[in-house]
């Protein structure tokens, strides 16, 4: 398994869009800690925290670009949600980098090629390596690929939070609470849209649809907070 690993990472790497110059570089980024200590080589450790340098750098720059208006503290917690294990281990099975893996007997057999924290370590290692290999623009054409469409494609409502911010204003005046009440939903169950309003104090502040309930309440919040404002 491991062998089969090791002559996997060269065509991985290539099939994930990278031609390779330095290909111990890409050994090196594909081999956990739990390999390296069974074996005797340098693990990931040092390209991971490198590629987590770059993908930090460059996703924060995508979204200081992307989005003009939003503030400092926003775009903070947005970057915190795209650079994370959890994506960061989508992004690695988008690449499919889990199939060359190379992990020690102990963590093969208890499942470290699912695992998202050994994914998510991988993705930023490979990145690393690249980083290394072909330098940062190579390194953005795979974000550009594979991380900033996944931003793009984020729910209505996913960076501000209109719902919050409505309540705050509404808590600022009124002890009460905002309400949503879902209106209507159409379309079949596998495409649907939700159409919700939300009212404070018996009144309507605003509408809102989306393909989700919480998406249309976002839309709502937002809605009401531009008629308040």
């Amino acid at each position: 398994m491991v062998l089969n690993s090791r002559r996997l990472v060269i065509p991985t790497v290539r099939s994930a869009g990278v031609e390779p110059g330095e290909t111990e570089l890409y050994f090196t980024a594909f081999t956990h800690q739990s390999y390296a200590n069974e074996h005797n080589v340098e693990s990931n450790e040092r390209l991971e925290y490198l590629g987590d340098a770059v993908l930090n750098f460059l996703v924060a720059e995508y979204l200081y670009l992307r989005f003009p208006d939003m503030p400092e503290g926003v775009l903070t917690k947005t970057r915190a949600k795209f650079v994370c294990a959890t994506a960061n281990s989508r992004y690695a099975l988008a690449l499919r980098l889990n199939e060359a893996i190379m992990l020690g007997k102990g963590e093969a057999e208890q499942g470290g090629m699912r695992k998202a924290s050994v994914l998510g370590d991988l993705f930023e290692a490979f990145l690393g390596a690249v980083y290394l290999d072909k330098g940062l623009s190579a390194v953005k054409e795979i974000l550009e690929r594979i991380v900033f469409p996944y931003i793009d494609s984020a729910e209505p409502g996913f960076f501000i939070d209109y719902k919050s911010r409505l309540q705050e204003l509404i808590q600022s005046e009124s002890r009460r609470n905002v309400e949503y009440v879902l209106d209507k939903e159409t379309g079949p169950p596998h495409d649907k849209r939700f159409f919700v309003s939300v009212y404070h104090n018996g009144k309507k502040l605003g509408t809102g649809s989306g393909k989700t309930k919480k998406a249309a309440e976002q839309n709502a919040a937002e809605t009401a907070l531009k008629k308040l404002m």
